[in-house]
């Protein structure tokens, strides 16, 4: 009996086993699909309320579309209403000037008909509902009837202004004449002076009569006559200039620039002398500037002196500014 139990919870056990795991397994399969269930559904009402937006869009797009096509159509409307306005503006004011002509042939036969016609105000533009254009004085005689159409809205009641217009019109051929004739003008006016003098002549002796009353023009020119000697010496002794020792070309610069301070505008002065080395002394006076920086760079190395009082980030920057001014004139 034993073996016999032995041998059942043998074969038991691991049925027990498997039988548990796939309860297990199935338990999770069952989450799973659970879990799957809701997320459809969640899936589903975002496909629900992105449709009704979608459509509530659409209907806002198809909103502003009409909108756009009634504005164009409007616009189309209130461009062409004017035109037609006009058109039955002048088709009444030919009327009525026709019905004036005929009642002053009337009036040698009945005068006091002439003064009831006078004194009768304008006769008003024709109701929407009337013909697009008044019947003729013949046809009114005869009795005949015009076939009633559709005609625009009538134009609005003439204005004093409009009333004015009738007899004035603007000609656009006369404005352009008239446009050019004024730029022909314009320009024939400008070429010359009035007293007849070309602008260019007119200007030149202008200029030469600033010069003439400008009194630093003639100190200029009169130092140009005076200092002729003197500009010449000067030329002779930067041409001769050259030093081995850079200080000497410190002192030479310094000589000259006292020299030529005596003059009234050095630039001026030295512009009528074609001879004048120019390049040489701006090649002296950067040299000479340089040595009075690297002189100066000098003096602030050589008395540099350490603050203990002072943090170590200022001290340290100081030092760096120094090294950087001397890799540039290394460079240089």
């Amino acid at each position: 009996m034993l073996q016999v139990k032995n041998e059942s919870s043998e074969i038991t056990t691991p049925l027990k086993t498997r039988l548990e795991i796939h309860m297990a397994r199935n338990e999770l399969l069952q989450k799973e699909n659970q879990e799957l269930k809701e997320e459809v559904a969640r899936l589903k009402s975002q496909i629900i309320s992105l449709k009704a937006h979608n459509i509530e869009r659409k209907s806002i797009l198809w909103k502003k579309i009409q909108k756009s096509i009634d504005d164009n159509n409007s616009d189309s409307h209130h461009q062409l209403k004017p035109a037609l306005q006009a058109i039955m503006y002048e088709k009444s004011s030919e009327n009525d000037n026709f019905h004036t002509n005929q009642d002053f042939k009337d009036s040698s036969i009945s005068p006091r008909k002439e003064r009831s016609t006078i004194l009768l105000p304008p006769t008003p533009p024709p109701k929407p509902s009337s013909t697009l254009f008044p019947p003729s004085h013949k046809n009114c005689e005869k009795g005949i009837k015009m076939q009633p159409t559709t005609a625009p809205p009538p134009p609005p009641s003439p204005s004093k202004s409009s009333l004015g217009l009738k007899s004035v019109r603007r000609v656009p051929e006369v404005i352009e004449l008239y446009r050019s004739l004024t730029r022909k003008d314009a320009n024939m006016e400008s070429k010359t002076h009035h007293n007849g003098i070309p602008a260019v002549a007119f200007t030149r002796n202008m200029i030469e009569e600033i010069e003439k009353r400008s009194t630093y023009l003639s100190a200029i020119k009169s130092e140009v006559q005076s200092q002729k000697e003197f500009i010449s010496f000067l030329i002779k002794q930067v041409e001769s200039a050259s030093y081995a020792d850079i200080s000497e070309v410190e002192t030479f610069i310094k000589w000259l620039d006292g020299e030529l301070s005596s003059l009234v505008d050095e630039r001026s002065v030295l512009k009528h002398f074609p001879q004048w080395p120019e390049q040489k002394v701006d090649a002296l006076r950067e040299a000479s500037c340089n040595y009075r920086d690297l002189k100066n760079l000098e003096t602030e190395v050589s008395s540099y002196e350490d603050n203990p009082k002072e943090s170590i980030s200022i001290t340290l920057k100081r030092i760096q500014a120094l090294q950087d001014r001397r890799a540039c004139w290394r460079q240089v």
